[in-house]
């Protein structure tokens, strides 16, 4: 009898999780801050960056999922606190692990950790003659975020995500985007 209990109990957990994995890919646009502290060329600086984000990867179950994006942000042709002659870009390849809590059948929430590789650019292009910090890094990037499910099978997902960075070039850098996900 117990181990009818057993089998009974053990493929109904798997059963509630077999339709949430699967492949999801997805795009998304936001912003967020970049700033410099006053040891720099450029003295301090706070900035925001505009993001463009595209996302792939594989939901294991209800709770766990991994995932790279492709994560680019500049400051270009935008005049906000920086130096009118002072550009910013981001760019980063990352690949995170993310741990899932269902709040209800449409609406979830994640966590995120894992790590990047990327490039940071901030320049002074005063005249001809600027001056520049491009450098290639790597580093860890962590953040949070949520799902809103749409559609009979949940295949379309609205999502929101809240990303750090921890750059060699930045003393901070985080973004929010907001978007659109497919799941397969």
């Amino acid at each position: 009898m117990n181990k009818y209990a057993a089998l009974l109990g053990t493929s109904m957990l798997l059963a509630g999780t077999a339709n949430a994995e699967g492949f999801f890919v997805g795009g998304s646009f936001g912003a967020g801050d970049a700033s410099l502290g006053p040891n720099t060329p450029f003295g301090q600086i706070e900035d925001r960056l505009y993001f463009a984000k595209g996302f792939g990867g594989y939901r294991v179950n209800d709770y766990f999922a991994v995932e790279g994006s492709l994560l680019a942000g500049t400051n270009d042709s935008w005049s906000d606190s920086f130096d009118d002659d002072t550009d910013a870009s981001f760019t980063a390849l990352s690949g995170s692990f993310l741990g899932i809590i269902p709040a209800s059948d449409n609406f979830e929430l994640y966590a995120k950790f894992g790590g990047y590789f990327g490039e940071s650019d901030v320049g002074d292009n005063f005249f001809l003659f600027g001056s520049g910090n491009d450098q290639d890094e790597s580093g860890m990037v962590w953040g949070a975020g949520m799902y809103i499910n749409l559609g009979s099978r949940n295949q379309f997902t609205i999502r929101v995500d809240y990303e750090n960075y921890d750059t060699d070039v930045f003393d901070e850098l985080w973004a929010v985007t907001a978007g659109f996900q497919f799941n397969f």
